[in-house]
């Protein structure tokens, strides 16, 4: 059974952060792959001076180069708003056979019992919670889960993941392009001359 990872985020831009993240998931569950999905409508947040859809998958093929990496416009194709619900119920009619494994930030698995249909979430996949904000500890988390979830938790659908996190967020980098700041550091090569190319977060 092919075991496959699923990464969602709006990218704007897809920075060296995202891509630490995703290679601690990959080697930590032993992925045969990962989906890297940007949102077409991101529905936690609004996001200001958002890339176009078609500039985003640019930027995540330049940064996701892996060969266990697919860039997946599945959320984008649909439009809309995207919420994991549907994403997964889609992705579960094109691979049949496979397990998939959701991986969400610490402070986004608290907040499940908002997101559509969080029980048939649980039904599709495991969630994999990445344990990496500062003073938001491991018990915060299994005590959530455990009250509000404790079947499908008790059953390994719900797990932790400690990573090491890079303190390094997209707006960051949007706000140090306007400023003539260098982030050379701060994404790839590939996705830094992607952005240089079309004048992205300039403006």
């Amino acid at each position: 059974m092919e075991k496959i990872g699923i990464f969602g985020g709006t990218y704007n831009p897809p920075h060296v952060g995202h891509l630490n993240i995703a290679e601690q998931f990959v080697e930590a569950y032993g992925l045969d792959r990962l989906l890297i999905i940007p949102t077409y409508v991101p529905p936690h947040k609004v996001s200001p001076n958002l890339a176009s859809c078609e500039d985003r998958i640019a930027m995540c093929n330049a940064t996701f180069t892996d060969p266990v990496y697919e860039v997946s416009t599945i959320e984008i194709g649909r439009k809309g708003k995207s919420y994991t619900h549907d994403t997964l119920k889609e992705l579960k009619g094109i691979y049949k056979d496979a397990k998939f494994y959701f991986l969400c930030g610490d402070d986004m698995l608290l907040s499940l019992h908002t997101w559509y249909k969080p029980k048939d979430i649980l039904k599709y996949c495991t969630i994999v919670a990445a344990v990496r904000t500062d003073g938001l500890s491991y018990d915060v988390l299994k005590d959530y889960a455990v009250s509000r979830y404790r079947g499908p938790y008790e059953g390994g659908k719900i797990q932790f993941l400690e990573i090491d996190p890079m303190e390094l967020s997209s707006t960051e980098i949007r706000n140090k392009i306007k400023s003539g700041e260098k982030i050379d550091k701060l994404v790839t090569k590939e996705t830094l001359a992607y952005i240089n190319s079309r004048g992205l977060y300039s403006d």
